[in-house]
């Protein structure tokens, strides 16, 4: 009988060691598919509706204050863009990371803080035309995945996203042209995928943007996100499949819901394998910790039941 528990426990073991950092991406637990969709033009919305975005905030004198969204991809690392932390220094210490606040001001016991292990800006990051605008954070400790915290699914490689039609801009933009203050409550809105050939016309961006990102909002004045939103999430889906992928990060845009001005985002599908090369990366390192750390403590177990049915 003893002997069968130590199967049991070892198989177990080696389960969780296999298994530790997996989840499935793209779940919504409080979100009503029946409600229409609620950012300048948008409309107020629950982070809950979007589980995996995050507040990236910065401590200063002692209290903290929203500077971009983020996006959570597992348990350990969040996407957002380089310029977030552009001329800000190398302290770590002065970031956290707010999952689940609504409002800002006062984020609730449902919220989840973290704080940052290292920041990892793409090394080809250049900021006076904001190429390769993404940065990965990793967290010092994991975050609880709950129906107010879930990971976010990134689009395949193979997926074509001019087939997409439901798209929506998310975060904590400033709610109207000229403010400089983020929205104290979290916006979401509906904004349309625009061909990058478009946005590159004479009257839009002349050439502005590039291959490696995505332009969306709508051609009309009045529905769009502004600073502030920068780093948070595009999110897209087909109309008749069930998960949004995160398709897009907010990286710029000359002005907030102005004609023919629409928001430019770093496509994560043009770097998919930049952010899962670094999270693979971390994910074997963490798991060869975790796998010497079970085996160890499967040698004692059985070491000290072996002494005590008389085997050692």
């Amino acid at each position: 009988m003893k002997l069968y528990v130590i199967l049991v426990f070892i198989c177990a073991l080696i389960s969780a060691s296999e298994n530790f950092e997996y989840a499935e991406c793209g779940n919504r637990p409080l979100v009503n598919e029946a409600n229409g969709p609620r950012v300048v033009g948008a409309k107020f919305g629950e982070p809950t509706d979007w589980p995996w975005i995050v507040s990236i905030q910065e401590g200063i004198d002692g209290d903290y204050f929203h500077s971009c969204g983020g996006v959570v991809l597992n348990h350990l690392w969040v996407l957002t863009a380089a310029h977030c932390f552009k001329h800000r220094g190398d302290d770590l210490t002065f970031w956290r990371v707010v999952v689940g606040a609504n409002p800002l001001s006062d984020p609730g016991t449902d919220a989840q803080i973290r704080t940052l292990k290292e920041i990892i800006q793409h090394e080809d990051y250049n900021p006076a035309i904001e190429y390769n605008d993404i940065a990965l954070l990793r967290l010092n400790t994991s975050i609880f995945f709950d129906t107010n915290a879930q990971p976010a699914c990134l689009p395949p490689k193979a997926a074509i996203l001019s087939n997409v039609d439901n798209c929506y801009a998310v975060g904590w933009g400033v709610i109207q042209e000229g403010s400089t203050a983020p929205s104290n409550v979290f916006q979401e809105t509906k904004v349309n995928l625009i061909s990058v050939e478009r946005c590159n016309r004479p009257s839009w961006y002349n050439g502005a943007v590039g291959e490696y990102n995505l332009c969306a909002g709508n051609e009309q004045e009045g529905i769009d996100s502004c600073h502030g939103d920068h780093g948070g999430a595009l999110m897209c889906k087909r109309s008749k499949t069930k998960f949004y992928t995160l398709v897009g990060i907010n990286s710029w845009g000359s002005s907030c819901s102005k004609k023919q001005s629409p928001q430019i985002y770093t496509s994560t599908q043009h770097y998919l394998d930049w952010i899962y090369g670094h999270i693979d990366k971390s994910k074997k390192i963490q798991k060869r910790a975790v796998e010497k750390n079970i085996w160890q403590k499967l040698a004692k177990m059985i070491t000290n039941v072996g002494k005590k049915i008389g085997v050692f």
